[in-house]
């Protein structure tokens, strides 16, 4: 079990949701409403806040987080194998980012051992993944755009 406090919600979840939803529509071609967005993101991000309280071996609660993912881009409206796609695809980016985040605070001899800092102070050292994972999901945007052109211009 992770030991989580409420701020995370506000200061990490919910914007890591946002993040999420949004990589994962961007990455299935659909757009949604405003409003399913902005309450599937607060749904994602109190059930991925609630999973990691739970008592399970580590790495199980990821698990658990990705089919829950999943479930809501289906109930939205997301085809079920773009979800799939996208999700773990999601999954992927944020590991990669938390990964370059971890690497860049090493390089700048900032104490990686965060389990025992205050919510705030972990936060705020999260922020740098959130920022890469949101330049990621922008690649990926501007990559499908582009060839989603490419498509037109040969039709």
């Amino acid at each position: 079990m992770l030991k989580l406090h409420y701020i995370e919600i506000l200061l990490r979840s919910f914007p890591e949701a946002l993040l999420i939803i949004l990589g994962i529509c961007i990455v299935s071609r659909k757009s949604i409403n405003m409003k399913i967005y902005i309450f599937s993101s607060i749904i994602v991000a109190i059930i991925d806040f609630s999973v990691r309280m739970l008592p399970i071996y580590f790495g199980i609660h990821t698990f658990i987080a990705v089919t829950l993912i999943i479930c809501i881009m289906v109930i939205i409206g997301i085809p079920i194998v773009k979800s799939i796609y996208g999700t773990l695809l999601m999954s992927l980016i944020l590991s990669l980012s938390e990964y370059l985040n971890i690497a860049m605070l090493s390089l700048l001899n900032v104490n990686t051992n965060i389990g025992f800092t205050n919510p705030v102070i972990k936060s705020v050292f999260g922020i740098p993944s959130l920022i890469i994972t949101g330049l990621f999901i922008i690649v990926i945007h501007y990559f499908i755009k582009r060839e989603e052109k490419l498509k037109n211009i040969i039709s």
